[in-house]
């Protein structure tokens, strides 16, 4: 199935494709927990996130991933890592404000006191490969 959303101003457009039933994660970062958010992810799926600007960057914590934001309405949209499949992401499908999806329950998943190398080895195990097309006008 496809999954089809964007951001609160439509600067970026978000298609998840899964063919598994999608399970949402919410965790306790103040990042997170400040924002909503509910993630998903699939290491066999594909996300595709086009943008009309380019998106800001943000890292904190261990550094090892991006976070996507909308640098015109402030919108979170996803978290992105290198991988040696290439890019992999999960994606905050209310920050895109996908409807089948946003408001549907998600479990919560501490990720307190996991180590750098912990952290990296789960997102590789379960983040879906991205294509990340930004357009600089």
């Amino acid at each position: 199935m496809i999954y089809r959303g964007s951001c609160h101003c439509g600067a970026v457009r978000a298609a998840y494709e899964s063919d598994v039933a999608v399970v949402l994660r919410q965790d306790g970062c103040g990042f997170c927990s400040a924002r909503g958010v509910k993630s998903a992810s699939d290491p066999n799926g594909r996300l595709t996130l086009e943008s009309t600007l380019s998106l800001t960057r943000y890292r904190f914590g261990h550094k090892t991933a991006e976070f996507l934001i909308c640098p015109r309405c402030g919108a979170y949209v996803a978290a992105q890592m290198d991988s040696p499949r290439g890019p992999v992401a999960v994606l905050n499908v209310v920050g895109v404000s996908i409807p089948e999806l946003k408001d549907e329950e998600a479990t919560f998943a501490s990720l307190d006191g996991e180590a750098e190398d912990e952290r990296i080895e789960r997102r590789l195990s379960r983040w879906t490969p991205l294509v990340l097309l930004e357009t600089v006008a």
